[in-house]
């Protein structure tokens, strides 16, 4: 019998679909154009779990039972990253196929055994021999800055194989994962993914103080939490948090702010509202509103800035409904209290 303090780990099969919607259904959520060529030998049966760890999630994805490996191929460009506004990095840990990027030049070939890391604000364009596969999402923000330098490359240096092997040993271990141990995970996770992507004593220390403290990320987690309160204000997050307005100033200065945080937060949230194709009757002066903003046309401005296009034309274009793991996919008897929202199988995307 499962623990009721045990971390709920999610799943998902394409072989409970339809083989026409297998492939569409398994690569939706990758937030790339991806394009895949029947070869004739077996429909696109692949398999995903998952599990959210505070911030982070951890997903892992296999195809049993196929003859000889899927190939497709995955192309995100400058309109998709506009589109979806993802701001996290993916670290990526290969068991098995291959990952191939079109221009070639260092790293462009990852083969099993290698862990890479990959920026979703940045392009992609390769070819994937699927194989089995674990990746951790990660919020940008939880960690350094100069991170994103390293997108598309491989972190086999001695600190990078320390990293694929805790990724590999929690990605097995989280059916006896409780609820109480998901603090420590995440904070030995973070301090190994800053050291990886900054393999020098200074900046492991660097990483290490900050991260500790996750002050930072307590704040994120108040304002996603009271994000449509119109009194959501800096000194309403001291009190609650518990720091001081000096000190939260200076935690937001490299993001522009407090303030604007806020006010990106709420135009992405209003984003999903306005593309979410069960929404198809709703009122962007409404969404607008409900939003914080009482000035549609400033609404308007600040959205088109921050996305490259309007809310009409987003209403326009509606994508299909993202996938979450839903109530028969959650491990355990019991599917109460046991929702997840924010990130989705099988690739981990979190929904900022």
């Amino acid at each position: 019998m499962d623990r009721p303090d045990a971390v709920p780990v999610f799943r998902f099969s394409t072989t409970d679909y339809p083989v026409r919607d297998r492939f569409h259904l398994w690569v939706k959520d990758n937030l790339c154009d991806c394009v895949f060529e029947d070869d004739g030998h077996g429909a696109f049966d692949a398999e995903a779990t998952g599990a959210a760890l505070g911030p982070l999630v951890i997903s892992g994805r296999r195809w049993p039972g196929r003859i000889r490996p899927l190939t497709y191929s995955v192309h995100r460009n400058a309109r998709r990253i506009r589109l979806d506004g993802q701001d996290s990095f993916r670290f990526t840990l290969l068991l098995g196929g291959q990952v191939t990027r079109r221009d070639m030049g260092p790293d462009a070939i990852k083969r099993p055994g290698d862990l890479f890391f990959y920026d979703v604000a940045q392009l992609n364009d390769c070819i994937v021999e699927a194989g089995d596969v674990i990746s951790v999402v990660v919020p940008r923000y939880l960690l350094p800055g100069h991170a994103a330098l390293l997108h598309d490359r491989k972190l086999n240096a001695a600190i990078g194989r320390l990293l694929a092997d805790q990724m590999l040993s929690l990605f097995r271990n989280l059916s006896t994962l409780r609820q109480q141990d998901v603090p420590h995970v995440v904070q030995s996770m973070l301090l190994l993914m800053a050291a990886a992507v900054s393999p020098t004593a200074e900046t492991i220390r660097e990483a290490g103080s900050s991260i500790g403290a996750a002050l930072l990320e307590r704040i994120h987690h108040y304002i996603d939490a009271h994000l449509l309160e119109p009194d959501l204000t800096p000194d309403r997050i001291c009190q609650e948090v518990g720091l001081s307005r000096a000190r939260l100033y200076q935690l937001f200065e490299s993001e522009g702010g407090i303030m604007r945080q806020i006010r990106r937060r709420r135009l992405r949230h209003a984003y999903q509202v306005l593309s979410d194709p069960r929404r198809r009757h709703v009122r962007i002066a409404e969404v607008a509103w409900t939003h914080g903003f009482s000035d549609e046309k400033y609404f308007y401005r600040l959205f088109k800035a921050e996305f490259g296009h309007t809310p009409k034309e987003t209403m326009e274009h509606r994508a299909g409904p993202v996938f979450m793991p839903d109530d028969r996919a959650v491990k355990g008897p019991s599917n109460a209290g046991n929702s997840l929202s924010g990130w989705t199988l099988p690739f981990g995307v979190l929904n900022n």
